[in-house]
C-alpha cells in the first residue's frame, strides 16, 4: 500500500475526485441524503470532507455543520464552496483527532476515509464519536484503491462490529455497484 499525499492532490487539481462531474460522486450523495434518518439535524460533521459538495448539500438540513480535512488546500476548497452557507465551519484536522467543535453534532459522516486510516486509527476514531451523536453515516468506494488499507466492504464490516460493540444499531444497509452505505443509530 502506498500512502496518499492528499494535500499534493487538492494543489494539482481542485477536484481530483471529480466530485463535481462524476455519476458515481452524484448518484452517492443522492443516496447519502436520502438515507439519512432525519429530515434536520442540530449539527453535522463530515469528517474527511474533501471538495465540500456533500456538506454544500446537506446545509440545508442542519442548523450547523463542521467540515473537516487533513489537507490544508481541501479545507480552503470548502470554506469557498460554502461560503454563502452561514452554518458551515471548514477547519483543519486530522484523524482520528475528534475536534472540539464536534461536540454536540448529532449526525457524523464518514465518506471515503476509514480505509485511508490504518486501523489502530480508525478504531480510536470510532471510539471516540462523540457522545452526542445520534447518527453514523459510512459511505466507500467498494473497490479497493492501492491507497487504501482495506477495501469499501471490509471497512465496513469492521466499523460495524466496533459499533455494534459500543451499543450502536444498524439502520440501513445500501450495495451499490460501486459503494457501500451503512446508517448507523445511537440506542437510548
Amino acid at each position: 500500500m502506498r500512502e496518499t499525499d492528499f494535500d499534493a492532490r487538492y494543489r494539482a487539481d481542485p477536484d481530483p475526485f471529480e466530485v463535481a462531474s462524476s455519476w458515481y460522486e452524484r448518484r452517492k450523495e443522492s443516496v447519502v441524503l436520502a438515507c439519512l434518518a432525519r429530515q434536520r439535524y442540530t449539527a453535522a460533521w463530515d469528517c474527511a470532507a474533501g471538495t465540500g459538495h456533500l456538506v454544500h448539500a446537506l446545509a440545508p438540513r442542519c442548523e450547523r455543520v463542521l467540515a473537516t480535512d487533513g489537507a490544508v488546500t481541501a479545507v480552503s476548497i470548502i470554506g469557498a464552496r460554502n461560503a454563502e452557507r452561514p452554518g458551515v465551519t471548514a477547519e483543519l484536522n486530522t484523524l482520528p483527532t475528534v475536534p472540539p467543535a464536534a461536540t454536540g453534532c448529532d449526525l457524523v459522516i464518514l465518506a471515503e476515509i476509514l480505509y485511508y486510516l490504518p486501523a489502530q486509527a480508525r478504531g480510536e476514531l470510532l471510539e471516540a464519536l462523540p457522545a452526542s451523536a445520534g447518527e453514523v453515516l459510512l459511505v466507500h468506494w467498494r473497490h479497493h484503491a492501492d491507497d487504501a488499507w482495506l477495501s469499501g466492504p471490509a471497512v465496513h464490516l469492521e466499523a460495524g462490529r466496533a459499533l455494534e460493540a459500543a451499543g450502536w444499531t444498524g439502520r440501513v444497509h445500501h450495495v451499490d455497484a460501486d459503494f457501500v452505505l451503512d446508517s448507523w443509530v445511537r440506542c437510548p
